[in-house]
């Protein structure tokens, strides 16, 4: 049984995650966590209203706000979805989102986040401080970010961006493994070297690790020289036309990588390839 969090904020984008987890996952047995949270705001929020009666009255409305939505989203899918592979269960909570989303992974032991962004690129939404980027060291599992515009169709090909510096676990891989293999798709490895003209022996060593770990999968393994990671990445996904990226987040230092350079929107441009964030601390 896998189970996955669907956070929403009763959105289009939020809908639109929530389908596209419903088809990548069809072929599961799944419980399906729908997740609103919901925070009052600070003092400035309540336009002078600071009292604790002002407090429990705003808090009451969003409250029913959050459980009516949940019954919406929840109408919808049983009237549109029909798999009885799928379960879903519906959670109201009163915690920021991070909070929220931390206590249900634990407490449901979740195995894969699925949410929406809103702009072109999943990775573009982490650029400008998006809750997928505030989910980057709080969770351990997996966040599958879906852009606005991608479209669900049978995978053939996943890309995974590496520069062989990690030691490769299946631990850490096995939620790439399971998504290739249930969708039967080729895997395919980049590394852009845009200064070094040859692997380290240690960096050698991971790839033959990960060759090892991959040897069930159809695997391909690209390696792009004298040119910038970030023209490097684009033109990787955008010539094998992935149906989704592989990147390991290093948490802090991932998210300091993208915002300094041009790499993120380099991936994003024009693109609608879903992204699936891995955790170092898995490996």
């Amino acid at each position: 049984m896998t189970n996955i969090l669907l956070p929403t904020d009763f959105s289009e984008n939020a809908w639109h995650a929530l389908e596209y987890a419903l088809e990548l996952f069809k072929n599961e047995t799944c419980n399906f966590y729908i997740l609103n949270s919901f925070d009052q705001p600070g003092s400035d929020g309540y336009m002078g209203l600071t009292t604790a009666m002002a407090k429990e009255s705003i808090y009451k409305a969003q409250n029913e706000k959050s459980k009516n939505g949940l019954k919406d989203v929840l109408d919808k899918v049983n009237a549109t979805y029909s798999n009885e592979n799928h379960k879903y269960k519906c959670l109201s909570i009163f915690k920021g989102f991070s909070s929220a989303v931390k206590k249900v992974v634990e407490d449901f032991k979740i195995d894969c986040i699925v949410m929406g962004t809103k702009g072109a690129g999943a990775i573009k939404e982490i650029t400008v401080g998006s809750n997928t980027s505030g989910l980057i060291g709080v969770v351990n599992c997996p966040i599958i970010a879906i852009p606005k515009y991608a479209e669900f169709k049978n995978f053939k090909e996943i890309g995974i961006s590496t520069d062989f510096d990690i030691s490769f676990t299946e631990k850490g891989l096995s939620p790439l493994l399971d998504i290739a293999t249930s969708q039967k798709a080729t895997v395919s490895i980049c590394h852009v070297m845009d200064r070094a003209k040859k692997l380290t022996s240690s960096q050698n060593e991971k790839k033959e690790a990960l060759k090892v770990m991959l040897k069930d999968c159809s695997a391909g393994y690209f390696t792009l020289t004298g040119i910038g990671v970030s023209t490097g990445i684009r033109a990787f996904v955008q010539s094998r036309k992935l149906d989704m990226l592989c990147v390991i987040a290093k948490e802090q230092d991932f998210l300091k990588r993208l915002l300094n350079q041009s790499y993120s929107k380099s991936i994003t441009h024009r693109a609608n390839v879903p992204l699936l964030i891995l955790n170092i601390k898995n490996f």
